[in-house]
């Protein structure tokens, strides 16, 4: 028994064998990869998945991983594992936000597509998640950015958040099924977190989803205090990265068709347009505090950007937050 199946056995309590994959099987893969990795497949839970083992050392980033992990899963129809040596934390902190599974025998495992995160020989059991509705996503922002929630009810949070009791109720049950949070209360309910505000990020970052519903172009930025700076412009505003000659804006998509309505915006059809204006799934005014879009959004909408500058930028943006 090799040490990844071995490491495989002690921390999910199951059998694993791994076994190469045959040439006849790799036929649809390019030719950089065979000459990259060796390809072996095992089953975990009952799914087969293909594991990638670096035949030399090439130093690959995680951009260059999550493109490979793609091309893989494309060919195959199946999960895709990296085996890695041991790294430095920060370089698993970057596959983990560019949710690329990997195992490091002895030390994590990390497989989003099965929601597993197991780390120093943690032998916890990974329950069935879900992604997190966009009013769950924006309570949860809410509660680690701006404000407490654990001493108001629910529609005292309703209020706050520009949502129904109804939607609140529905968020928090999403978050309590999740391991986030814990509902309590009868007549009046209240949400519990119960644990410091970075584990609770790391722990529901795997569900967490991009803010944006769609992009826009316009011809002129919009003169309008419902819009906020997003994307490229609010990370140049956060960090040292340099703004660019395009601008970028998000909105609600309630406040986008009044805008449309009242024809304060002109939609162009093209992207070479300097105006980007962003359409998001929950309110960006509720989780900011001035005309730039919240840190952990933004994070969200930017974290498959495959430039590395723009990978360290957001790696600053996150340490200001924590």
């Amino acid at each position: 028994m090799n040490v990844v199946e071995q490491y495989l056995n002690e921390i999910l309590g199951i059998s694993v064998r791994l076994k190469p994959v045959p040439e006849r099987e790799q036929t649809a893969l390019p030719f950089f990869l065979k000459h990259l990795y060796t390809f072996k497949k095992g089953k975990l839970f009952g799914r087969e998945i293909i594991f990638l083992e670096e035949k030399n050392d090439e130093h690959l980033t995680a951009a260059q991983l999550r493109k490979h992990s793609e091309i893989v899963e494309m060919a195959f129809n199946r999960p895709v594992v990296f085996i890695l040596p041991a790294i430095e934390s920060y370089n698993r902190k970057r596959l983990i936000q560019k949710q690329v599974a990997f195992v490091i025998p002895g030390k994590q495992l990390f497989i989003p597509q099965l929601l597993i995160d197991l780390r120093e020989f943690q032998q916890t059991a990974s329950k069935q998640r879900e992604k997190f509705l966009p009013a769950a996503q924006c309570l949860f922002f809410y509660h680690l950015l701006k404000e407490n929630l654990e001493p108001l009810n629910f529609k005292t949070i309703a209020r706050k958040l520009g949502y129904t009791q109804m939607t609140v109720t529905r968020a928090a049950k999403v978050l309590e099924r999740n391991g986030i949070a814990t509902i309590k209360g009868t007549k009046e309910k209240y949400i519990v977190f119960g644990t410091d505000k970075k584990k609770l990020w790391e722990k529901a970052l795997p569900l967490l989803q991009t803010p944006v519903k769609k992009v826009y172009f316009l011809e002129q930025p919009p003169q309008t205090n419902v819009v906020y700076r997003a994307s490229f412009s609010a990370l140049a505003h956060y960090t040292n990265l340099a703004e660019g000659n395009k601008k970028y804006f998000a909105v609600s998509q309630n406040d986008f068709g009044t805008l449309k309505m009242k024809k304060q915006i002109q939609v162009v059809p093209s992207s070479e347009a300097d105006v980007h204006l962003e359409v998001w799934k929950y309110a960006p005014g509720v989780l900011t505090k001035d005309r730039v879009v919240d840190p952990l959004s933004l994070f969200l909408s930017l974290k498959n950007q495959e430039d590395e500058r723009v990978q360290k930028a957001l790696d600053a943006l996150l340490e200001q937050v924590w």
